[in-house]
Order: C-alpha cells, then sequence, then structure tokens
C-alpha cells in the first residue's frame, strides 16, 4: 500500500527522495500507528503458526525407539519459541487495544461524518489519496483544503471542517 503522507522530490529521471510532511495535529500520529501495531500483530501470529506447524510436524516424527536420551531437542527449542510469541502477542494485543481505545475516543469526538469518514481513510487506514477523493466525491481542492484544516489544527477537536451543505433554520 503507498504512503501518501510524505511528499517526493526530485525530477524525472532522478532517485525521488520521499521526506515526511510536517504537521501540527498532534492526534495523527496515534491514528496512523492503529494500522501498524495491526500488521505487528499479524506478523507474530504468522510466526506463532509457522512454529506449532513446527511442532506439529516434530511430535509426527516421534518414535518410541530409544535414540540418545530424551526428548528431541528441536522440540524443545520449538516449545521455547512458541512460549516467547505468545508473550511478545499477548503485549502487543494489550498495546493495541489500548491504541484503538484511545484513537476512538478521537474518532467519535469527530462530530462530522464526512469529516471522520476523511480522517479515518486518511490516517488510520492509510488509503491513497486518490482513492480517498474517489471515495469522498471531493475535487483535488477540496481534499488538499480538508488535509490542510486537519494538520494545521492543534488536535482533531480544533479543526475546523467545512461541510458541503448546512441546514438553513428558517422558522416560518
Amino acid at each position: 500500500m503507498r504512503n501518501d503522507n510524505f511528499q517526493i522530490s526530485g525530477s524525472e529521471g532522478m532517485e525521488k527522495e520521499i521526506k515526511p510532511v510536517v504537521i501540527r495535529n498532534r492526534d495523527i500520529p496515534l491514528l496512523a500507528d492503529v494500522l501498524s501495531i495491526m500488521q505487528e500483530i499479524n506478523q507474530i501470529e504468522q510466526r506463532r503458526d509457522w512454529q506449532r506447524d513446527r511442532m506439529t510436524n516434530i511430535t509426527q516424527h516421534l518414535t518410541g525407539m530409544p535414540g540418545g536420551g530424551g526428548m528431541p531437542k528441536g522440540f524443545d527449542e520449538a516449545f521455547a519459541l512458541l512460549s516467547e510469541l505468545d508473550e511478545e502477542h499477548e503485549q502487543r494485543c494489550k498495546e493495541y487495544v489500548r491504541q484503538l481505545k484511545a484513537a476512538q475516543k478521537i474518532l467519535n469526538g469527530i462530530e462530522s461524518r464526512s469529516m471522520r469518514a476523511f480522517v479515518t481513510m486518511k490516517y488510520v487506514m492509510n488509503v491513497p489519496d486518490t482513492e480517498i477523493r474517489q471515495e469522498l466525491n471531493m475535487t483535488r481542492t477540496g481534499f488538499n483544503r480538508a488535509r490542510r484544516c486537519v494538520e494545521s489544527a492543534e488536535c482533531m477537536a480544533a479543526v475546523k471542517w467545512r461541510e458541503r451543505f448546512i441546514l438553513n433554520n428558517v422558522k416560518k
């Protein structure tokens, strides 16, 4: 997945340098970390599944014949690695839950549905800018204005979001 939170500089044919975007909004890094933690947990789960398969393979090849004293060394090593992965997985899941609660609190504090959708897609799910514009039916100018609005505010609660439609409460 492409990361559009970086600016690419350089000219055609030259190697392009990726520079981080300077933002003021302190909530954005917290929201952006949710996806990273999810990926870390996913990688740990894949390593843990592989280790379990390895242990199953080792135990399937055990026989009752004496072979030089005790359980195979590979089994002990695999069991120790699985135990370490289980501990790491538990720690990451706890960290993920804390991070997710904090992110959910920020997102739930955004009253505007359109802003919430924009922030979730851009900063939590890291959806490419062109896809966000297409999904939310935004022009390039509108997208850039919204991004500047969010990134220049002190926090999400301080964002001055311009709604597309405003209800006129004229009494007759």
